[in-house]
């Protein structure tokens, strides 16, 4: 688990807001204070969904458990556009199952796939300052520690990819 600060937050906004890039993570939850505080329940409620649909989000290896961020992050962006900035917000996303595969895959992991519960980025706006959190969750308890190794390198690399700057705290 790494805490980085991200400098600069209009660029962070632009990338978490106003583009794809994070749109293939799944969210847990997204909590936004502006003149109200909004929560939103990243989980599918599974009975808004005809059988057939769930089907397919199950054949096309989707998450059945929580909604991408594609979907929810056009709601989060009219909640927070405008001239003033948010009071504070809070989005939790998941790595999706075909990047924890992925994960599992590289040579330098020591666990397997089906032991890897989560793998999660928090990202959190307060005082001014955005702040990622990374973290993971196995099944069960090893002393391996390669999973938080790849995944903390894999945002790293994921956010200096998308130009940003942070600084690990």
């Amino acid at each position: 688990m790494i805490a980085l600060e991200i400098k600069g937050n209009k660029n962070i906004m632009n990338a978490l807001l106003l583009s794809g890039q994070f749109d293939s993570f799944l969210v847990e939850e997204a909590v936004i204070t502006t003149f109200n505080t909004f929560h939103i329940d990243g989980h599918l409620v599974k009975d808004f969904y005809s059988r057939e649909e769930l089907e397919t989000l199950e054949e096309n290896q989707q998450s059945t458990v929580f909604s991408y961020w594609s979907d929810i992050r056009p709601v989060c962006f009219q909640l927070i556009k405008g001239k003033k900035t948010p009071v504070s917000f809070k989005v939790v996303l998941h790595a999706a199952p075909q990047l924890i595969e992925k994960t599992a895959a590289n040579p330098e992991c020591g666990v397997a796939a089906s032991l890897i519960r989560s793998l999660v980025l928090n990202i959190r706006y307060d005082n001014g300052k955005v702040v990622c959190i990374t973290g993971s969750a196995l099944t069960t308890f090893v002393m391996d520690k390669s999973v938080d190794r790849l995944w903390d390198a894999y945002v790293c690399q994921l956010l200096s990819g998308f130009g940003l700057e942070f600084e690990e705290i």
